[in-house]
């Protein structure tokens, strides 16, 4: 594989502050001639997108697609007052996971079950993880789109001198990153990396057997799976294993000072650039080798309720699009994305790709957990601004996830 010495950290980059006027004067739907998609993806990973659209729409179909891309919370904000009012709203609307049950219980959203009886948009064509994850109340309010998981980047030189045969099987457990810890650490090489901070968390907070709701379906972080997860990464750092917070890690990788880098599948363009030493792709670490979970997020066609009724023909235009994409994901998914259609798995560029390992395999998508209960966003945004405090020992464990449970049932009322 090819890499450079050093990695230029690009995040998404926002292309600029969509305007109202963007989406159509204020907020007007798309008119009957095509169908109006907003997204949230900017930067080059929006190219992407909208190179993908661009090849449907040279397809000449009935209704051609118009994608409108914004930024996040501009997205968030537009969706949300439209979806209350019934008017400006989109034809479709690719929203995260963990955002359509949310949408569906404020009565935003159209199900697709009418439209798609019948059709290519079937259980049986997709990723099963990320099909049922656009289930809600029995019925499909989401068509899966592309799927972003939570993998490993590893060193192949450093596991080899530091830990030979940890990959043999594809997977690599907390206990091989504290053997490769122990003895890289006299050379000065880190063996874990640790950057977002809720990614790696919700990850191992389930491989140990945490639910994130309890018997009676409430949201419960504040448990002993919680407390365990964490003194893990606290195990890490107090051993000197884990790269410091304020180090950059992406750099530490790139510089041969770093062995395993938990990061996102959307991390592949920055990883391509590295040149100097041979880098792989695998699951996310796992406290099981033979349990394994694999933390993923699937962004999800979503049909908002409107008081512009939308013609039949248009509808069948919108699933005409859906089915297209099924076979045809490969510019969007170079952004290092996986598809979630299985139809992608007879496209050779793709299974060539790093990330495809989670869907040509049994075991990949056996792995695969979507992220989709109501209320983690707000669980993964309170850990994410206090987990450095409980993993330096600035703050106990076991307290401040009691705070975050409070917190959290606040916001959920």
């Amino acid at each position: 594989m090819k890499v450079s010495k050093s990695i230029v950290l690009v995040g998404t980059s926002l292309l600029c502050t969509v305007l109202l006027a963007a989406c159509g004067g204020s907020g007007s739907s798309s008119n009957n001639s095509e169908i109006l998609l907003w997204s949230s993806t900017t930067g080059p990973d929006g190219e992407k997108i909208k190179k993908t659209i661009d090849q449907y729409n040279e397809t000449d179909p009935d209704f051609k697609v118009k994608l409108v891309s914004m930024q996040g919370d501009t997205f968030t904000s537009k969706l949300t007052t439209a979806g209350k009012s019934g008017k400006g709203i989109p034809d479709l609307a690719l929203i995260a996971s963990e955002a359509l049950p949310t949408y569906k219980h404020q009565d935003m959203l159209e199900t697709w079950d009418d439209m798609i009886d019948g059709t290519e948009l079937a259980r049986e064509n997709y990723v099963e993880a990320a099909w049922d994850t656009g289930v809600v109340d029995d019925s499909q309010y989401g068509i899966p789109a592309t799927m972003g998981s939570w993998v490993m980047y590893y060193n192949q030189d450093l596991v080899d001198k530091y830990v030979p045969g940890a990959l043999d099987d594809g997977v690599v457990t907390y206990e091989e990153i504290r053997q490769a810890g122990e003895k890289a650490k006299a050379d000065g090489i880190y063996s874990f990396g640790y950057t977002w901070g809720m990614q790696n968390y919700s990850n191992l907070y389930q491989q140990m057997g945490g639910e994130w709701q309890d018997a009676q379906g409430n949201i419960n972080i504040d448990n002993e799976y919680s407390y365990n997860a964490v003194q893990e990464f606290k195990d890490l750092y107090d051993a000197g294993y884990m790269v410091p917070d304020g180090e950059d890690a992406n750099k530490l990788f790139a510089n041969q000072k770093l062995i395993f880098l938990p990061e996102g599948t959307w991390m592949l363009s920055n990883m391509e650039e590295i040149s100097d030493f041979t880098w792989g792709q695998t699951f996310t670490p796992q406290w099981d080798a033979e349990h394994i979970i694999q933390g993923s997020g699937v962004d999800q066609f979503a049909m908002f309720k409107t008081n512009e009724e939308r013609s039949d023909e248009k509808k069948s235009g919108m699933v005409d699009f859906l089915t297209w994409l099924q076979a045809n994901q490969l510019e969007w998914v170079k952004s290092g994305a996986n598809p979630t259609s299985l139809a992608m798995l007879d496209n050779e560029e793709y299974v060539e790709m790093p990330q495809s390992f989670l869907l040509k395999t049994e075991k990949g998508q056996a792995a695969i957990s979507v992220n989709a209960v109501d209320g983690l966003s707000y669980i993964f945004g309170e850990y994410d601004n206090r987990s450095w405090d409980m993993i330096t020992g600035k703050a106990d464990i076991q307290t401040t996830f009691g705070e975050i449970q409070k917190v959290v049932e606040e916001k959920m009322k």
